[in-house]
């Protein structure tokens, strides 16, 4: 027979409470994920939150659909204009084969593996989900291979981390990818246009009429036909409508290269980070190895630029 006196039962109490209340802070239920040899489907409670495709046969894997809190899809796949724009994806050229247009003999990230899939909370106590996955850059004629590894000009270790902060109204996209040079060459040589790097297409309703700023608040063209601008962040919202959603790309200072932001209203709306490459080649050799961290936030409102840059400055004190 077990005695336990009132002062330590008032003790245990609390210390089950401080437990309990940790525990839900974080709330980490809340995300689920499917996972088929095709994609992941992340749901947050009974809504949407993020598709990330993966099928072996695809030109490469991408974020097919992510989701503000209330609901409403920052993404496009495959638009009729351009069929190689697949929601937020990252492509180069790499020793010249274009991994970012899918015409002629286009490069192929080739899904090996998927591995890691994780859901719990952050330091912050957020809800957060996260996986990695194993892509193998090669050239088409190998597209098909039993084993790619070999012909990989490129081999990356990619992480895609999500997490909700409802406080803010955030859906915060983190995606980190660590390549090694690949057994199909000695050296590589990274180049590509001045919108090749991690680009979103926006949905159609940001066309023509979006709004996008940066964090230098460098103007853009009036026609907004395609700006580059050097910058830390770039965020475009929809000012005439109050339901849909701001979306922000934000720069790594630890990235390789120039980084540079590329936006555009007209003919549609697009967004993308760059390590100016068209201009700064980067080349790595055997044995060498290089990385890229970005992160991407969609809100339910937009925010101010304060409120923008006191953000990057949280992303850059991970």
């Amino acid at each position: 027979m077990f005695i336990v006196s009132k002062a330590r039962t008032t003790i245990l109490v609390l210390i089950l409470c401080l437990c309990t209340s940790k525990v839900l802070a974080g709330d980490p239920s809340k995300i689920s994920v499917n996972q088929s040899p095709d994609a992941l489907v992340f749901k947050y409670g009974d809504k949407p939150l993020l598709v990330y495709a993966c099928a072996t046969n695809q030109f490469k894997s991408y974020v097919q659909a992510l989701y503000s809190l209330n609901g409403v899809n920052v993404l496009r796949d495959a638009p009729p204009d351009h069929l190689h724009h697949h929601g937020l994806m990252y492509a180069i050229r790499v020793n010249g084969v274009n991994f970012w247009e899918e015409t002629g003999e286009p490069g192929i990230e080739r899904s090996f593996e998927i591995v890691n899939v994780r859901i719990g909370s952050d330091q912050e106590e957020r809800p957060t989900a996260r996986f990695t996955q194993i892509v193998h850059w090669v050239e088409n004629e190998h597209r098909w291979a039993p084993i790619t590894k070999p012909h990989a000009l490129l081999v990356e270790r990619r992480t895609i981390t999500v997490t909700v902060d409802e406080a803010t109204g955030e859906v915060a996209v983190r995606w980190h990818g660590i390549f090694e040079v690949g057994s199909a060459g000695e050296r590589v040589k990274l180049t590509g246009s001045n919108y090749n790097g991690l680009g979103l297409r926006l949905p159609e309703s940001f066309d023509h009429t979006g709004h996008h700023l940066n964090s230098e608040k460098t103007p853009y063209q009036s026609g907004q036909t395609g700006d580059v601008t050097s910058a830390r962040w770039s965020a475009v919202s929809q000012p005439k409508s109050a339901q849909l959603p701001m979306v922000t790309l934000f720069d790594s200072s630890s990235n390789p290269g120039d980084t540079r932001f590329f936006t555009m209203l007209n003919p549609f709306a697009y967004l993308a980070v760059t390590q100016n490459l068209e201009k700064k080649p980067l080349e790595y050799g055997t044995g060498e190895s290089f990385e890229i961290n970005y992160l991407v936030c969609v809100y339910s409102e937009p925010k101010s630029p304060g409120f923008l840059e006191k953000r990057y400055r949280e992303w850059e004190n991970l």
